[in-house]
């Protein structure tokens, strides 16, 4: 979900924020979460597609938890340490785990789902891999801090097409409808690519810092739409197939993440632990609620009960259940 990579990996939190029931939300923390111990930041998350299992990553592995019980289900390795990104297939049955070592490669692990095993390693990056996107079930594109995007094809493990344009780090990618990528990164811009022959279509620079996450509207009719955010403390809207910044909204804590709730309305992570949820028609906030003592590196929303998983410092993960206003 920001990033997030170069400095969440020095910050961790100084414990448990007790959660606040706002007037529209019921929140829940995790199971076993109040310890003393520090633990390294969960650095993103994943609902698997059945919405079953939730995915969390870290500097301590792989670890599953099942949904809603947030009971921890299975722990496992990846072959790196600094793991930034996940990614199921489409299809899912495969779980993509983007990272590596900072400013020396990045690297892409697929694993088998559920079963959880390592199934191949994709290196080609100089440095760490922050985001994966599968287009189909056997292909993934990285975004990686080297400034590069690869594309993959996971049957013969060999990349297709290298996309470069980005002056610095490349922290996030999505794919449209229509096949066109478009990343964000940390020279402040959004780019949209043709998927088939890499080149740069149109750079889009309205923001005024480092883009930390991206994420494409759920509706597929119309316009393709995404949603940005970034150090600039706004979340943009674009419509990137006309080059177009639709609106924006400003928040008063730095967004790390985002994820639509439904098409109208979207949350946000923050750098001050809260979660903002946001109209996205008349861009205003329209709740702030405390959940992380320390940063909100990571949000996902349910495939199909709503509930929303918050994640960051000190290894919390948190549960908000929407409520009808």
């Amino acid at each position: 979900m920001i990033q997030r990579i170069r400095w969440l990996l020095n910050r961790s939190a100084l414990g448990i924020f007790p959660l606040v029931i706002a007037p529209l939300l019921g929140t829940s923390t995790l199971r076993g979460a109040e310890q003393s111990v520090t633990k390294p930041p969960i650095t993103d998350i994943a609902f698997a597609p059945d919405g079953k299992s939730l995915v969390c990553c870290s500097q301590k592995g792989l670890q599953v938890f099942s949904w809603p019980e947030t009971k921890l289900h299975k722990h496992f390795e990846a072959s790196f340490a600094n793991l930034h990104s996940l990614a199921f297939s489409p299809d899912g049955k495969r779980l993509a785990v983007g990272g590596g070592h900072p400013s020396e490669d990045g690297i892409v692990e697929v694993f088998s789902w559920p079963a959880c095993k390592s199934q191949m390693l994709l290196s080609e990056h100089d440095d760490s891999v922050v985001s994966v996107v599968w287009r189909g079930n056997n292909n993934l594109v990285a975004a990686s801090l080297d400034r590069l995007l690869t594309l993959w094809d996971l049957e013969t493990k060999t990349t297709v097409k290298t996309y470069q344009g980005h002056s610095r780090g490349v922290t996030s990618v999505c794919i449209l409808n229509n096949g066109e990528l478009v990343t964000a990164g940390h020279d402040h811009s959004v780019r949209v690519w043709d998927g088939e022959s890499g080149a740069l279509i149109r750079s889009l620079n309205q923001h005024t810092k480092p883009v930390n996450s991206m994420a494409v509207w759920p509706v597929s009719a119309g316009k393709p739409l995404v949603a940005t955010a970034a150090g600039d403390r706004t979340i943009r809207f674009w419509q990137p197939t006309i080059g177009r910044m639709m609106r924006y909204v400003r928040l008063e804590s730095e967004p790390l993440d985002i994820a639509w709730i439904s098409e109208s309305r979207i949350v946000a992570s923050c750098v001050d632990g809260q979660a903002r949820m946001v109209d996205t028609e008349n861009v205003e906030v329209l709740q702030t609620i405390p959940v992380i003592k320390g940063w909100a590196y990571a949000v996902a929303t349910h495939p199909n009960d709503g509930t929303i998983a918050i994640a960051g410092s000190d290894g919390q993960l948190h549960r908000v259940e929407p409520q009808n206003p």
